[in-house]
C-alpha cells in the first residue's frame, strides 16, 4: 500500500501522491524534506487515536502536514484540541499549512501563534495550560530544543508524551540526549521495560523520533546533579 493510499484524509493523500505544495502564487515545492515522512505522521497519528489527548501542542508548523495526522486523530477521535506554535509560517512558508487545514476542514480544532517558541510557551505555563502530547519539530538548533523542553516540562502532565522529530541533527540528538540521561522525571519509550511499555500503550517510535513519557509530577533532582550525557 502506497503513503497516500494510507493516508487518513483526502489532503494527505493528494499531497503524499504529488510530493509537492502549491504557493498562493501557483509556483511549486517539494513536500519533502521540510514535510513529515509519512511513516513518522502515521506513528503521530497512531499515538493520538490510541491515547485519546485533551490538549496537544506542536512546535515548528510548516506545510502543516504533521499537525494534519495530528488533528485528523482528533477529529476521528471526537475530542480534542491543538496548540501550533511558528513564527514563520507566513514569512518562510507561505501560509502554505494554515491552507492545507482550511482544505481539510480541520482548523476548527487548532489555535495557532505566529511567535517564536521561547516567547510563547512561557506564556501557556503563566496561563496554566496543562498538556497531554507534545511534539517538538522546531529550529532544531540545541539550545533553542533545550530551552523549548524546559517550557514543555512544565506543561505537561503526568502520563503525558512528548515526541521529539529530526533526531539524527547533532543539535537536536544532543538536547535529546540530554533529557534522557539528566531528567529522572521522563522515561523515553522503547527503553523502559517491556511490561511498563505495554502497560503505557505507547509503542516505539519509528527512526527519525524519539518518544518520551512524563512519569512524575516534579523533577527530583537536586540543584547540583548532572549526569555526563
Amino acid at each position: 500500500m502506497s503513503d497516500a493510499a494510507a493516508a487518513p484524509n483526502p489532503v494527505l493523500a493528494r499531497l503524499l501522491e504529488r510530493q509537492e505544495v502549491q504557493l498562493a502564487d501557483g509556483r511549486t515545492k517539494p513536500l519533502f524534506p521540510t514535510g513529515l515522512r509519512a511513516h513518522r505522521g502515521a506513528y503521530l497519528f497512531d499515538l493520538i487515536r490510541r491515547r485519546r489527548p485533551a490538549l496537544t501542542l506542536e512546535l515548528g508548523f510548516a506545510y502543516g502536514i504533521s499537525t494534519l495526522y495530528i488533528c485528523e486523530a482528533l477529529r476521528q477521535n471526537g475530542t480534542g484540541h491543538h496548540i501550533v506554535i511558528d513564527p514563520n509560517e507566513r514569512t518562510h512558508f507561505d501560509g502554505v499549512g494554515l491552507r492545507h487545514l482550511e482544505e481539510a476542514g480541520l482548523s476548527s480544532l487548532v489555535t495557532f501563534y505566529e511567535e517564536p517558541a521561547e516567547l510563547r510557551l512561557p506564556k501557556l505555563v503563566e496561563s496554566g495550560v496543562r498538556l497531554d502530547f507534545a511534539f517538538n519539530d522546531s529550529d532544531h538548533l540545541f539550545d533553542h530544543v533545550i530551552t523549548e523542553f524546559l517550557f514543555l516540562a512544565l506543561l505537561l502532565r503526568k502520563g503525558a508524551l512528548l515526541v521529539f522529530d529530526d533526531v539524527g541533527l547533532p543539535g537536536v540528538a544532543r538536547a535529546v540526549d540530554f533529557v534522557a540521561a539528566n531528567r529522572p522525571d521522563f522515561a523515553e519509550v522503547g527503553t523502559e521495560p517491556r511490561w511498563q511499555t505495554l502497560f503505557s500503550h505507547v509503542p516505539p517510535p519509528p527512526k527519525g523520533l524519539r518518544a518520551f513519557r512524563k512519569i512524575a509530577d516534579d523533577d527530583p533532582r537536586s540543584w547540583d546533579d548532572f549526569t555526563p550525557f
